[in-house]
């Protein structure tokens, strides 16, 4: 549950758009996910590579997607924000 919320931050920050390039990332993860369960439930000796590969190169690549996203919305509300008046 903790993923599936901060895998949503950009579709909070975006004024709650889902971009097609979100989409299909999520569309992935959801693919990933039903391939782990298979894989774990049958317990497939690709389970183990499997894992590995989503705890060294999915996650680091979601982090770094988030990090983008975010600091993308923050800078446009900057744009986007009257100017301070004194």
């Amino acid at each position: 549950m903790l993923a599936a919320a901060v895998a949503c931050l950009p579709i909070f920050l975006n004024g709650h758009t889902i971009y097609r390039w979100e989409g299909g990332l999520f569309l992935g993860y959801y693919i990933s996910y039903t391939c782990y369960l298979l894989l774990a439930s049958s317990q497939h000796a690709l389970l183990e590579p499997f894992s590995l590969l989503m705890l060294y190169f999915v996650m680091p690549l979601t982090a770094i997607t988030l990090l983008i996203v975010v600091w993308r919305s923050v800078r446009g509300r900057r744009r986007l924000a009257p100017p301070a008046t004194d």
